[in-house]
This record gives structure tokens, sequence and C-alpha cells, in this order.
């Protein structure tokens, strides 16, 4: 099941996904992860810090947890997770 909203208020649109909100929420500036390394897309799918996923899916999910604090705080200050 597709997640359609976000704690935020954001609703997913026919051009975004929650997905795409929470990534652009929470990658901070230099692409570094909550790890202390640099996260960045390459080519087939690959992270810059070596993770090989097996479809872009996987790779969404690869940034969103190296990037999404513990508290789930984005850089506008408010608390962005999925909701039912």
């Amino acid at each position: 099941m597709l997640a359609t909203r976000c704690s935020c208020g954001f609703e997913r649109l026919a051009d975004e996904e929650v997905n795409d909100h929470l990534q652009a929420i929470f990658e901070p500036d230099g692409s570094i992860g909550t790890d202390g390394r640099v996260h960045l897309e390459g080519a087939a799918q690959v992270c810059s810090c070596g993770f090989s996923a097996a479809s872009a899916a996987e790779l969404d999910e690869h940034f969103l947890a190296v990037f999404t604090p513990v508290d789930v705080a984005g850089r506008d200050g408010k608390r962005h997770q999925v909701m039912p």
C-alpha cells in the first residue's frame, strides 16, 4: 500500500509521492547521512556509500533510512512521518 499523507499535513499529489516529500524534507545539505557519510545517487541504482539497490524504490528507502533523524524532525522544524 502506498503512503498517502505525512504527519505535517502533506498529502500525496499526482506528481509527488509522500516518499518524495520525505526525501526533500530530510536530505541535508551536503547529503551527509545520520551515519556521517555522504549518500548520493550514482549510476545503476548505487549510492556513493557503496549500497547497491535492486530497485529505485529500494534506493529511496536507503536514503530515507540514512537521512531521517531519530526525532523525525525535518529541516523546517516540523515532525514528518508517514500516516495511514
